[in-house]
């Protein structure tokens, strides 16, 4: 084992050290690593050291190699001997040469740059550490011109009603005469290209070569430009508040004082536009800060977009955002203070950065990545809570749409055409009349019929789905390239916004709303037909949705979607609490990957062996078989004896435990039970449960989950007990931290297999049947892996740090088998104590408690 010294913040554990070497070595060898190490463990310190000492050490190497050539001098001969020297060598030789001299120039100019922007980013760090009130003081010029656009615009939006009155032309699409499918100003230069016959890879290699057209000088002016890109890691999380706890976890290290961070985030989380931040739409935010920007009277444009004379202005937010290790909330306090947006902002930072961090969203699709303008290529990427990586890829590419959505936004077209068909330019009209005939063909597909005549939900490939709406005479490429080009969804969107607001005032109401963007929704859709057939299917569902029957584009391959990632990135790293089971990410994302190519780790925990009970149970205190199949989950007999299981090992338990049920329909069945089925002595199960312990349950709505995690915590600080029922895959099951009191038992009911009858489910088990035609079963695999992972989740909200202790109790004869536990995590399945009766496990769950009294 190395003595690498990672840089850690207090002395680490030894499967700390095995995690960061381990990861450095990962990517050192550019390989993709899938890491497994539990809640509690310091997993976001090992992943920060690690990658984070292996880029200073990547950074040292490269410094070095740049300062080899200034010491490499001539040997001999003056300037003659060298020119008489050249004049014998071939043109080839000498144009090498040439070019190479001017690559040492280009190295000498980055170096000089990076020095200065080391410069710039020191003096921000100085004025922010003297100065309360950093970057602009009272008397400071670019203060006093801030004040003074903020004056102007704000004067400019009080007028903005009057002139959108009379500037009928905002919403007015431009001309539009492309239909090539290549540029025409590439076309032109190859014509005029002696070479063009050759590959493209021999005319870039040829172009490289032509040293005459390309000084020094241009190598500045492009520079200056465009910035020297850093080789970086990318770190992207689930959710915004783990972004944060990272960049918190970042702070505590030595890296923090040296290294260029900059977070992306939404407009939602960025935006300091005070009208703009008042929408509550993310899709109405993005469209009216793109409608502001291309406003054409500049006193409505945002005050907070500099423009391109005063780039002094972004680098000024550049060195502050990157002088400290900042999160959203920082970030966004530095653009108020300069009055300068910080989601734009942010995009300024980017090249520079050596560490950036953004959620999902960003990374996994490829529309987001190129327009934030980030660059994966030779580039450290790092998803960390992976273990839903497929799910998410899967679900930000699905795409659903109603029948009410496509009969308003045909309805909205209608609108929009009355209003400009005689003013549009070009073969905008032709588009939308294609469009148009689409949305028609959708219309009639979904349209509800009498009850007597129910359609039957249908599934099919793209191509199928083409032909049955008999748009396949229809470019669909064209049509995608032109609903980009010409931003129809967005300028509909914002035209009907305006004639939403005229109808409220000739009606002298209020109600401050918006219609919905069906257009855009319709656009995501489109977009859809273009992907190769194989890698999806189209659900029309009419019997769940009678009044308003919904087509879905479901994505079955995200491993298309993740392979562009793999191929540009240097190393990629998947990290998580519970990545079990990980044959999933074998077989269907990374299928393209050889096996040599890809490194495993799964930690073990850094509690001690008894501070952790695993049990699966058999049977119940009666003698009941737990088997929670499908078919007998209404079996009301087995609803008892889970109540009685509970009854006895509340009894036993202290603290806080946590339940998880398969779903919300079969908890609710079970607590119907208890509360009304009385037994002899006349109580309900449900009584003889809270007077041990008082019971909540996990809220169907989110917007209640908080209320109800805070009830159940002060619950057990006062009383010393609380059972909480929950559901797996909800809002309970990710992301809660059940530590100490608040998790000292979790009980898994039954395994949470999904509705194999769905079709979209038994699409994508067809579809893992066909992607591993060699594998057994793979199928049948990856449904028990979707269970699988689950459990993992829920059954991983205890124990959280290395003093706690809890229990872990699996409900259902299924756990014993191997396969089963197979795929629970190394650091729980390697523990479990298979009870056949459930005196048995009572007795191990006293003995256990009774250590910690």
């Amino acid at each position: 084992m190395t003595d690498r010294d990672y840089g850690f913040p207090f002395p680490p554990y030894s499967i700390q050290n095995e995690f960061m070497n381990s990861l450095y070595d990962t990517l050192s060898k550019g390989k993709i690593g899938i890491f497994e190490s539990p809640t509690g463990t310091g997993k976001s310190l090992s992943i920060i050291c690690g990658s984070l000492r292996w880029l200073k050490d990547h950074d040292q190497d490269e410094l070095n190699k740049m300062e080899k050539p200034s010491k490499l001098k001539k040997k001999g001969g003056g300037e003659k001997s060298q020119e008489d020297n050249n004049n014998q060598e071939p043109d080839w030789l000498q144009s090498f040469k040439v070019t190479n001299k001017i690559e040492q120039q280009k190295e000498t100019l980055r170096k000089e740059r990076r020095n200065e922007l080391k410069r710039r980013i020191q003096y921000a760090k100085q004025l922010e550490e003297s100065k309360a009130s950093f970057i602009l003081g009272e008397n400071d010029s670019s203060s006093l011109r801030w004040k003074k656009r903020h004056k102007m615009n704000n004067d400019g939006l009080k007028n903005k009603k009057k002139i959108n009155e009379e500037d009928d032309n905002e919403f007015l699409l431009d001309e539009y005469t492309s239909d090539n499918d290549e540029d025409e100003h590439d076309k032109m230069k190859l014509k005029s290209n002696d070479n063009s016959n050759l590959s493209k890879e021999v005319r870039e290699l040829l172009a490289k070569l032509e040293p005459t057209k390309q000084t020094p000088f241009d190598i500045q002016e492009q520079e200056d430009e465009e910035e020297d890109e850093q080789l970086k890691i990318y770190y992207t999380s689930r959710t915004h508040s783990q972004l944060s706890q990272f960049i918190h976890e970042v702070n505590k290290t030595m890296y923090s004082e040296n290294i260029w961070t900059i977070p992306l985030g939404s407009r939602k989380n960025t935006c300091i536009h005070k009208d703009i931040k008042k929408l509550k739409s993310v899709q109405r935010m993005n469209e009216a800060c793109l409608e502001l920007q291309k406003n054409s009277n500049s006193t409505l444009k945002c005050p907070h977009l500099p423009s391109k004379t005063e780039k002094n202005q972004w680098n000024t937010f550049r060195d502050h955002a990157l002088a400290k290790v900042r999160d959203i909330e920082d970030l966004v306090q530095v653009g108020e203070k300069m009055g300068i947006c910080p989601y734009y902002g942010s995009r300024h930072a980017l090249r520079p950065a050596q560490l950036v961090v953004l959620p999902y969203q960003h990374l996994l699709h490829a529309n987001t990545r190129e327009s934030l303008g980030i660059s994966l290529k030779n580039n450290i990427v790092i998803i960390d809570e992976a273990h839903n990586l497929i799910e998410t890829i899967t679900s930000i590419h699905t795409v659903t749409l109603t029948y009410h959505q496509t009969h308003m936004a045909f309805q909205q077209l209608g609108t929009y055409l009355k209003k400009y068909r005689n003013r549009l330019l070009g073969k905008n009209i032709a588009y939308i009349r294609q469009i148009v005939h689409i949305i028609k063909a959708l219309i009639k597909l979904l349209e509800p019929t009498p009850c007597d005549e129910k359609k039957e939900d249908k599934v099919m490939g793209v191509n199928e789905f083409v032909h049955l709406l008999n748009i396949d005479h229809m470019n669909m490429f064209k049509i995608e390239k032109y609903l980009k080009q010409s931003h129809l969804a967005r300028k509909l969107n914002g035209f009907m916004d305006k004639e939403l607001l005229k109808n409220q005032q000739q009606q002298q109401t209020n109600t401050n709303t918006t219609l919905m963007p069906t257009l855009t929704i319709i656009e995501s859709f489109l977009l859809t037909l273009t992907n190769p057939d194989k890698d999806g299917r189209i659900v029309i569902n009419y019997s769940e949705k009678e009044n308003n029957p919904e087509i879905k584009y479901m994505l079955l391959n995200p491993a298309e979607v993740f392979q562009p990632i793999v191929n540009d990135a240097k190393s990629i790293i998947l990290a998580g609490g519970t990545m079990e089971p990980i044959s999933d990410f074998i077989n269907i994302l990374l299928h393209n990957t050889s096996s040599s190519q890809i490194d495993r780790l799964s930690c073990g925990h850094i509690i001690p062996p008894n501070n952790m009970a695993v049990m699966s149970i058999d049977t119940g205190p009666s003698g009941k078989p737990f088997l929670f199949r499908y078919d007998n989950r209404k079996d009301e007999k087995l609803m008892d004896e889970v109540g009685q299981t509970i009854i006895n090992l509340c009894n036993v338990i202290p603290g806080g435990v946590v339940c998880f049920f398969s779903s919300f329909t079969y908890l609710e069945q079970v607590y119907q039970r208890w509360n009304t089925y009385q037994h002899n002595n006349g109580h309900t199960r449900l009584t003889l449960i809270e007077r041990k312990k008082k019971v909540f349950k996990e809220p169907r709505d989110s917007n209640q989950v908080e209320t109800t995690l805070r009830d159940y915590a002060m619950h057990i600080d006062k009383s010393g007990g609380a059972l909480l029922l929950c559901v797996v895959n909800g809002k309970m099951s990710e992301g809660i931290n059940f530590s100490d009191q608040l998790g000292r038992g979790v009980i898994m009911i039954g395994l949470p297999f999904a509705n194999r009858g769905s079709i979209e489910l038994q699409e994508k088990i067809k579809y893992a049947n066909e992607m591993n035609p060699n594998q057994l079963d793979a199928g049948n695999e990856y449904y028990e892996n979707l269970c699988m992972r689950g459990v993992n989740q829920s059954i991983g909200r205890a124990i959280r740090h290395k003093n706690d202790y809890a229990t872990i109790i699996l409900l259902d004869q299924r756990y014993s088998h191997t396969r089963i536990r197979n795929k629970l995590p190394g650091w729980i399945g390697n523990h479990v104590d298979h009870c056949e009766k459930f005196n048995v496990a009572m007795g191990n769950t006293i003995r256990f408690f009774k250590q910690f009294r």
